[in-house]
């Protein structure tokens, strides 16, 4: 649209539109791969169909799309002129409704995210930043020494680490550094990048089987340090559904975990198969009953055959069904 002197309003209005088409990836000048092979623009345009839509719950508080959207917004901003393609951007953010939020912002920028957990030991987080090179930190769980605070975002804070030891080249591509699944958090492991399309590929390839819509209950139980947290997070706000956060000290008792199952009336988990029979003796030992389960997502380990009986013989969740997702999604 043409300036129009006389009418600035509809120059305003022309921006507006324009960004929003920019940002759920309809830019008609962008190219069609950087529209649609990115989880932040695939996360907006989730934004833009269900604003009001709860997307992510903890044991305190909610958010909806639209809000964590403009967090998200915010966070770029204050982002901005300091990270971009290339570079990492540290998120060091609690297990809380404001998370996802935090990662969106980070990827807006186009830089690559390190996932950190505020529980984690302050020399695990100090070298999984030299190792990945990241010179900003996003968080909401304090700062470590020498980290400078720049802004504020919500409950975020915005700081530089001037003493970066390393500058690491990352591809574009890349979406996360994370560690694999699996490993020891008390030790110190290479983070290894995942791009976009391994998340995205993965939502892809899942979401469609399993019929999952926004109407779906999805936990969120994994650390976002870890793959299987970062593939885990997005099956749910990419496709409109509401992710429940589970703590730390919950994701670590079994019993806790099938009681949360139960009053959020969750539909579908993912858990490690070592982590699903612990809970399956569990909730067979409380009686629980998980009418609302429609699907558990197995990944990353061997499936244990006994585990699986006991869930079925408890009728624990009658409805659910049963699959290995570590490849190509199948039923067990």
């Amino acid at each position: 649209m043409n300036a129009t002197p006389d009418h600035p309003e509809l120059d305003q209005l022309s921006a507006d539109l324009a960004g929003l088409l920019a940002r759920i990836g309809l830019d008609p000048a962008a190219e069609p791969s950087a529209r649609r092979d990115r989880i932040d623009i695939r996360f907006a345009a989730a934004a833009a169909r269900h604003p009001a839509r709860v997307c992510a719950r903890d044991g305190e508080r909610q958010t909806t799309y639209l809000e964590a959207d403009w967090l998200a917004d915010d966070i770029a901003g204050r982002l901005s002129g300091r990270a971009g393609p290339g570079s990492v951007v540290a998120v060091r953010a609690r297990r809380t409704c404001g998370a996802p939020a935090a990662v969106v912002g980070a990827l807006r920028t186009g830089a690559a995210v390190l996932p950190l957990e505020p529980g984690h030991n302050a020399g695990l987080q100090e070298f999984l930043m030299r190792d990945a090179g990241a010179e900003m930190v996003v968080s909401d769980g304090g700062l470590l020494r020498d980290e400078i605070p720049l802004a504020k975002a919500g409950r975020f804070v915005i700081a530089a680490r001037p003493e970066a030891a390393m500058r690491r080249e990352i591809p574009h591509a890349t979406a996360f550094l994370a560690l694999p699944t699996g490993g020891d958090p008390g030790r110190a492991l290479a983070v290894r990048p995942v791009s976009h399309m391994d998340v995205l590929s993965w939502v892809d390839a899942l979401v469609p089987v399993l019929e999952s819509g926004p109407d779906e209950v999805w936990t969120y139980f994994h650390s976002l340090s870890l793959d299987l947290g970062m593939r885990e997070l997005w099956g749910p706000l990419l496709s409109g559904a509401r992710a429940v956060v589970v703590d730390r000290d919950t994701a670590c008792d079994a019993r806790a975990f099938a009681r949360l199952l139960a009053e959020q009336e969750v539909t579908v988990v993912t858990q490690l198969p070592s982590a699903f029979a612990r809970l399956a003796v569990a909730a067979r030992g409380s009686r629980s009953s998980l009418p609302a389960l429609r699907h558990v997502l197995l990944s990353d380990e061997q499936v244990d055959a006994p585990a699986l009986a006991d869930w079925r013989d408890a009728r624990i969740a009658p409805q659910a069904v049963l699959w290995d997702v570590s490849g190509p999604p199948t039923v067990l």
